[in-house]
């Protein structure tokens, strides 16, 4: 069996699919919208597995898209999928990767703090499920080590 890549995805559109069929409420023009500056995906041979987006938005680099199929879940690839996204932060010399999420306690595992700042939850609050069938947090990953 073909071992599983991780690679930068520069055609972010092509991971469009991915992440409406996980579930992530992704608009029709994200790309325009999220301003994407970083994409990994997640192969087997051809087969996308999994899927990371990171964009510039709120002046602060996001983390906004984090999927795996789940025939693939449970072998990490969330976790090495975020890794990638922390290591590209770390080299663009950022300070800290943001992030709105509906699983907290996954990034939490990781060193992610939950933060008072709201600004990622502007557009969740619009959503009927919120509060309701979804309770998302915003939450940060400092980046730089303090002295």
């Amino acid at each position: 069996m073909d071992e599983i890549r991780l690679e930068r995805e520069t055609a972010h559109e092509t991971l469009t699919a991915l992440y409406r069929d996980s579930d992530l409420e992704i608009g029709e023009a994200w790309i325009e919208d999220n301003h994407p500056v970083y994409s990994v995906a997640a192969r087997r041979g051809e087969a996308l597995l999994g899927a990371a987006t990171v964009s510039r938005r709120f002046d602060r680099l996001v983390l906004d898209y984090v999927a795996v199929k789940g025939e693939a879940r449970g072998l990490g690839l969330g976790k090495r999928l975020t890794e990638c996204c922390l290591a590209y932060a770390r080299e663009a010399g950022e300070s800290a990767l943001w992030i709105a999420a509906k699983e907290p306690e996954f990034y939490k595992h990781m060193q992610a703090e939950e933060t008072e700042d709201t600004a990622l939850l502007a557009d969740c609050r619009l959503c009927p499920d919120y509060l309701r069938a979804c309770r998302p947090k915003e939450l940060v990953f400092y980046l730089m080590e303090t002295s």
